[in-house]
């Protein structure tokens, strides 16, 4: 044979060799993509069982991995922390909302400052370290109030929302950042006078990712949608998609999804549907106005996840464009469970519902079908509060079961084994071969709780049994293997559940498998205390002072009572009458507790409102009576019977029955003229009263 055509040969077996060898392993530095959904629920993706159209989520699943037991932490700012960090929670400082808890002597709790700490690291510092360019938009949550932002904690480009809460740029809380400059409600620094959020935290990742391509680096993206979460606002086209699509109903919504989640393989045909919860009304036992009502609240929400996943096309499409796809690992989950907030009935507020001056909520009637086919919501450490879909994509680097890379062949695999957020920062850490420190600008730093999960992505699996951990608001949970132990409440009773066969919740084995409870249990409390959800303000405020007797307030225009001197309106009702000097269109009157129980009376864009917080499902009742404007007295009567009176100047105005009564006293105090703990309403704090209170007067009904 000709020495020429033998060598040709030759380098032509050598190349096809090595281009087997790159097919096979993935390359080095890859692009990372982290991407964050808000008030999502378990299964509300097609790929998860949803009847919500969701194309491009389920194309990177098909061509991806599905996680079917993956974790996040209940609740929006302690999943952040989480997520950003690779800690659980507390150790990053925000064991709870951005908002400090503090313990009897006035010292910030370390687990729950409000903010992250500077003992932990961000994955923008991490991966910036190692050569990224780091980009980070959308919602950010984790103390922007409290000076932690962005563009401080490793970002190289980013555009944020502090905190969430809109959607259009003519929302009422619209509040943006660009690059650390205020840009109000756009149209100034390039960014455009007119947007919807979805798409506009898309546009700037991929202007961003532009930057890094033309710096030549590879580029990690923290992309955190504020959809689908309250105040649920979509485009009109959109919501009039889905008009008319859950008339059918929860009920048998819940049983479609769940018949679908058994095709698919996400659950275990042996677990059976959590029952519907006692507040949720069956749907064939309501009139046509309430299924019409109940039909739009929730094509709204389902019109937020189309438009959600819509964006994820966008992006898909605009990494393509940009020959970047193919190295680039997507990851894709929910900060926590569905959301029950608002009670069985939810909210539909406004003139023009899913539009910028709306307030909807989808309540926990429709919370219970996003969670199918778990039990409760976010907030909870049950299953249906903690489940997240996890959507992992990458065709450079996950191998199909067949050995070779996904490339577009579609491994389309589901992973049974259990993860939790912990493990996001280990993974970006490892496929972006980083250095996690010991130490960042002069602190030091905690160690990452987490593993990798690289190694799923080449079909490896894990024989590692290891425990996770979860704490807010008092509940409480510990998984180590099949076995779970969770309670509600900081004194509320463990239960005991095995997941492999009963991840509905159903069988409480507490009793029964007594020996297995204690000992998890006893994990939990050392977790707890080593990584600082103890001592918490929940179990803290339960064990100290027995509540106030007192059954008449009557405070100044700056009270301030701790929760042990503040009225005891548990499981009773009560009368607050709050003394207008002058008057205001803004601003909390009184408030007492936060996000998990309480009650608050406050203006919001010149309108009244009334809150009642129970067990984190929020009521607000509203009134746009101008006599509450003008008013010298205001008074909110919540009665035995759970019926609430507003009354303007003594003249009753509003009378409607809420959900139920606080069934305990909240953890934070009560306030005049604003809200320095957690927030009870629809509000950030502190939210002081533009007008002037001369006093408040509370009275509790008698015991029945």
């Amino acid at each position: 044979m000709n020495p020429i055509l033998i060598l040709l040969c030759g380098l032509l077996s050598a190349l096809a060799h090595l281009a087997a060898v790159q097919a096979a392993s993935p390359p080095s530095r890859p692009n990372i993509i982290v991407i964050l959904v808000d008030d999502m629920g378990w299964s509300d993706l097609g790929c998860y069982g949803s009847e919500i159209p969701t194309p491009n989520l389920d194309a990177l699943a098909s061509n991806g991995l599905r996680f079917t037991q993956f974790y996040n932490t209940a609740r929006c700012c302690p999943t952040r922390a989480s997520l950003l960090t690779g800690l659980y929670p507390h150790q990053a400082g925000v064991g709870h909302m951005t908002s400090p808890h503090k313990d009897a002597q006035g010292n910030v709790l370390p687990g729950y400052t409000g903010r992250l700490n500077d003992q932990c690291v961000t994955m923008g510092e991490v991966m910036g370290s190692a050569g990224y360019f780091t980009i980070m938009s959308g919602k950010w949550h984790v103390g922007q109030n409290l000076g932690v932002v962005p563009w401080e904690r490793g970002f190289d480009r980013s555009l944020n929302a502090a905190a969430g809460g809109f959607y259009f740029h003519d929302s009422a809380r619209t509040e943006l950042f660009l690059n650390g400059q205020p840009v109000g409600r756009g149209g100034a620094s390039g960014v455009p006078a007119e947007w919807y959020s979805t798409d506009l935290w898309t546009e700037y990742g991929l202007k961003f990712i532009d930057e890094a391509r033309a710096a030549r680096k590879p580029f990690f993206l923290y992309l955190a949608h504020n959809a689908p979460h309250f105040p649920l606002q979509a485009p009109p086209e959109t919501i009039a998609r889905f008009r008319g699509q859950y008339t059918m109903g929860w009920d048998k919504l819940r049983e479609a999804r769940h018949a679908r989640q058994k095709e698919l393989g996400v659950v275990d045909p042996s677990w059976p549907l959590a029952p519907r919860p006692e507040g949720v009304k069956a749907w064939d036992e309501l009139g046509d106005a309430e299924k019409d009502r109940f039909d739009q609240i929730m094509a709204i929400y389902a019109a937020c996840v189309h438009r959600m996943d819509r964006a994820i096309g966008t992006l898909v499409d605009g990494l393509r464009q940009r020959g970047a796809l193919d190295n680039t690992l997507i990851l894709f989950m929910s900060d926590n469970g569905g959301n029950a907030e608002s009670g069985p009935n939810g909210r539909l507020e406004g003139p023009d519902p899913g539009g910028a001056s709306s307030t909807v909520f989808c309540g926990e009637s429709w919370a219970w079908l996003q969670n199918t086919p778990f039990r409760l919501y976010k907030h909870f450490n049950h299953e249906g509060g903690i489940a997240t879909p996890l959507i992992a994509h990458w065709p450079a680097g996950i191998r199909s079961p067949r050995g070779g890379a996904a490339a577009g062949t579609g491994s389309g695999r589901l992973i049974h084994e259990p993860g939790h957020l912990v493990d996001i920062m280990a993974t970006v850490v490892d496929v972006g071969g980083a250095t996690y420190p010991k130490e960042f600008n002069g602190h030091a730093i905690r160690p990452m709780e987490g593993r990798s999960l690289a190694p799923f992505f080449s079909s490896v699996p894990s024989t590692e049994v290891r425990p996770l951990y979860w704490e807010h608001e008092g509940n409480g949970g510990i998984r180590l293997g099949d076995w779970k132990l969770v309670r509600r409440g900081a004194l509320g009773p463990w239960e005991l559940y095995n997941l492999r066969a009963d991840r509905t919740e159903q069988a409480n084995l507490a009793a029964t498998r007594s020996e297995i409870a204690r000992d998890l249990a006893a994990q939990w409390d050392a977790w707890a205390k080593r990584a600082y959800a103890l001592p918490g303000p929940w179990k803290a405020a339960a064990k100290t002072k027995p509540a106030s007797r007192r059954a008449r307030f009557d405070l100044g225009p700056e009270a301030d009572l701790a929760r042990a001197d503040s009225p005891d309106c548990s499981n009773r009702g009560f009368t607050a009458t709050v003394r207008i000097a002058a008057p205001g269109r803004e601003g909390v009157l009184v408030a007492q507790g936060g996000e998990a129980h309480g009650w608050a009376m406050f203006f919001q864009n010149g309108t009244f409102h009334f809150a009642l917080n129970r067990s984190g499902s929020l009521e607000q009742i509203r009134s746009d009576d101008p006599a509450f404007a003008s008013a010298k007295t205001i008074t909110a009567a919540l009665g035995a019977d759970a019926t609430l009176a507003l009354a303007a100047d003594g003249r009753e105005i509003l009378r409607k029955k809420m959900a139920g009564l606080l069934s305990t006293l909240p953890v934070d105090g009560l306030q005049v003229g604003r809200d320095l703990a957690g927030t009870v309403g629809d509000y950030a704090a502190p939210f002081p009263f533009a007008g002037k209170i001369s006093g408040v007067l509370i009275e509790l009904d008698p015991r029945r």
